[in-house]
């Protein structure tokens, strides 16, 4: 049995005080830093001293939202640009388009106009026109120019009737046609298809012709537009057809003034420099400023010669009926 000796229990009774003050000073110190608010602060910095990754996770997680608040605000902003620059390319075409039904409805009671004055006329009556136009059909003997199969049978039919090969032979490229100068084909006779334009003639002899299409770098032709409106077909601006090689052609000389759309139909303003039939050339498939204030006009020819096998050539004549019409006029007293 173990006996306590008075050195031993004034040891323990020490230990013991000790432990009961550092408790009570340790209870003072945590009342003391909890009342001041050291004791959250003591405890948050052991928190992240023992949690490293916290802070990192926190602040990755926080831009993430930063940058997904921030991007339906980006996409808004774009989103009303584009819906503005929209709107206001609609109204600049919106605008464009009532310019132009005004130009062309302009020009239509121009029009209507002029033939209500003229049928006012005092003492107006119908004129039989002095000149006529009628057609002479041709085949298409070649595409590209005289072959030298063509040649030999016109030489060989020339030999036989005694005329000389420079009068029956053409030189060129271009469309051959069998009727010549025998059927009064001439240089600068239109050749239509029905009443659309093929080309012209440029080379005759006396069996045969050549003709240059309205696609042909040289090709020109005085033409007229006419506009299609819902109030009906009007005449517009005026100018000058040319070919440019590649299947379409082009028209130049109409002023920035003038009002010129695609689809605006394309017809003839003279036969040979003489007011006849509209013949047909074709559809405006383009039609833009140009630098030098004129439209830049491209146009899509009706007809194709490629795809014919027949044609026919427009040819004018003067009217024989117009003198004995003019003769009973005269004898009635009719001015003339």
């Amino acid at each position: 049995m173990t006996r306590h000796t008075p050195y031993m229990r004034r040891a323990s009774s020490g230990h013991i005080w000790l432990s009961a003050s550092v408790i009570l000073v340790l209870t003072v110190a945590a009342v003391v830093a909890d009342r001041t608010g050291t004791l959250a602060t003591v405890r948050m910095g052991m928190h992240n001293l023992l949690s490293p990754g916290r802070l990192m996770v926190l602040a990755v997680s926080s831009a993430e939202l930063r940058s997904q608040d921030s991007r339906p605000d980006r996409r808004s902003h774009a989103n009303a640009a584009s819906s503005d620059v929209t709107d206001l390319q609609n109204a600049l075409l919106e605008n464009e388009l009532q310019r132009r039904q005004l130009v062309i409805e302009n020009a239509r009671l121009q029009n209507e106009l002029r033939r209500r004055q003229e049928q006012a006329a005092v003492g107006a009556f119908d004129m039989v026109p002095l000149v006529n136009f009628f057609t002479v059909k041709a085949n298409i003997l070649s595409h590209s120019g005289l072959s030298g199969n063509v040649r030999e049978l016109i030489v060989d039919a020339g030999r036989k009737s005694h005329i000389k090969p420079s009068d029956l032979l053409v030189e060129g490229p271009g469309v051959l046609l069998d009727q010549g100068q025998q059927q009064g084909v001439d240089a600068g006779q239109r050749v239509v298809n029905g009443m659309a334009v093929v080309g012209r003639v440029t080379e005759t002899s006396q069996w045969v012709a050549l003709v240059q299409p309205v696609s042909h770098e040289k090709f020109s032709a005085a033409i007229q537009l006419v506009k299609n409106s819902p109030q009906g077909a009007a005449f517009g601006a005026e100018g000058l057809l040319m070919g440019i090689g590649d299947g379409r052609c082009r028209v130049s000389g109409i002023p920035y003034t003038e009002s010129v759309s695609v689809g605006d139909e394309v017809f003839s303003a003279d036969i040979n420099g003489i007011s006849g039939p509209r013949l047909y050339y074709g559809k405006v498939v383009r039609a833009e400023f140009s630098a030098g204030g004129e439209w830049d006009v491209h146009v899509e020819p009706a007809a194709d010669y490629r795809k014919l096998s027949q044609v026919a050539v427009v040819q004018p004549s003067v009217n024989r009926s117009r003198h004995r019409l003019s003769s009973g006029q005269a004898s009635r007293g009719v001015p003339r």
